[in-house]
This record gives structure tokens, sequence and C-alpha cells, in this order.
């Protein structure tokens, strides 16, 4: 793990990082989550963004950017309020980010600006319905959505 750039990186940012053996950690501000995932992504070997972790804790959603080499992990991790979630997307940086950020959009409902599958379903049929929360969300209901669907 090149501990230095990952401190490095975290530093520029205005970020935090916790590293621990073969795993980092780079915790970011919103607007900070494009340039920490272009540097990171900018480190040789690291250049591959595996998945984006989105998970709803509360009062906001927490966003994680796994990268990846061989047996080394580096993740950044941001927050968005759950009340207007919307970032910037990265998928301009990091091509592959595109379809990851469509998955969190539909199951999460965080709107990443300039993502082109924005407005598009990935994973959910398209009579989901519109009144109801993303089904990640702590809010969702399973049973009200299924009925709004007519399953039930």
């Amino acid at each position: 793990m090149d501990s230095q750039a990952i401190s490095e990186i975290a530093a520029k940012t205005g970020g935090q990082a916790f590293i621990n053996g073969r795993i980092a950690t780079i915790t970011v501000k919103p607007e900070m989550l494009r340039d920490a995932c272009a540097m990171v992504s900018s480190i040789p070997g690291l250049y591959h963004l595996s998945t984006i972790t989105g998970i709803d804790i509360g009062e906001e959603i927490e966003l994680q950017y796994h990268f990846w080499k061989e047996r080394e992990f580096v993740s950044v991790r941001t927050m968005v309020g759950k009340q207007s979630p919307q970032l910037r997307t990265v998928s301009d940086v990091l091509p592959s980010a595109v379809l990851y950020e469509a998955e969190v959009h539909d199951m999460l409902g965080v709107l990443f600006q300039g993502n082109a599958l924005m407005g598009r379903k990935l994973l959910l049929p398209d009579n989901y319905p519109k009144d109801a929360p993303p089904p990640l969300r702590k809010e969702a209901n399973p049973e009200e959505i299924r009925r709004l669907m007519g399953l039930e």
C-alpha cells in the first residue's frame, strides 16, 4: 500500500485517511469526491473502480467508491444529505462509474449530475411507483411498494 500517496490525497482534498495494512479509506466532502477519485485512480495499478457502495445511514447516504490492485483496496468515502442527495458524476473521469452510479440512483435516489443514465431505470421495473421511496432507503416499506405496483 502506498500510504504516503493515500495521505497526500487526503491532505490535498481536505479529507482524512485511515490506513490499516492493505486497506485504506479516504473520507472527503462531496465537492472533493471527483478530485479524490481521480487522484486515487492515478496511483499506479489503482485505476480500476470495482464498484460504488451506497448505504442509508439515517439523515445521510454514505457513498464509497472502491478501487483495488491485487490485494490492496482503497475506498473514497463521502456523505450526501437525504433531503437532496446530489453529486457531480465521476463517470467523465472514470467511465466505469456510469453504471455503478445508475445503480445507486435506482436503489437510493442519489442524483449524479452529468451521468448520461440519470432519468432512466437500470434495476427497477418501469412500473416502480414514482411516489415510493427508493427501495434501499430506510423509509421504504416493501409491502406498500408491492401494493402500489399491484403485486398484492
